[in-house]
C-alpha cells in the first residue's frame, strides 16, 4: 500500500468519526501529518510514515522498530 493512499483513507476515517467530536482536521501533506482539533479544545498531531514496504521480510521491520525505539526513548 502506498503512503498517500493510506493517508487519504485515514483522513476519511477521521472525518467520518462522529463519536470523536472532531472540530477540524488540518492536513500538512508535505510533512505527512494531520492536526486534529477536538471540540473540547484538544489538538492532536498525527504523523504518518511507512515502516515496511510490501513484500519485505520481517527482519527489516524489526530493525526499523528498534531504531525508532532508540530515537523515541524517553
Amino acid at each position: 500500500m502506498k503512503l498517500n493512499y493510506f493517508k487519504d483513507k485515514l483522513f476519511d476515517l477521521l472525518n467520518e468519526a462522529e463519536d470523536m467530536r472532531i472540530k477540524d482536521i488540518t492536513t500538512i501533506d508535505r510533512e505527512d501529518k494531520f492536526m486534529v482539533e477536538i471540540l473540547d479544545g484538544s489538538i492532536f498531531e498525527v504523523k504518518c510514515r511507512k515502516l515496511k514496504p510490501a513484500g519485505n521480510t520481517d527482519e527489516v521491520i524489526k530493525r526499523i522498530v528498534r531504531i525508532c525505539w532508540k530515537f523515541n526513548d524517553h
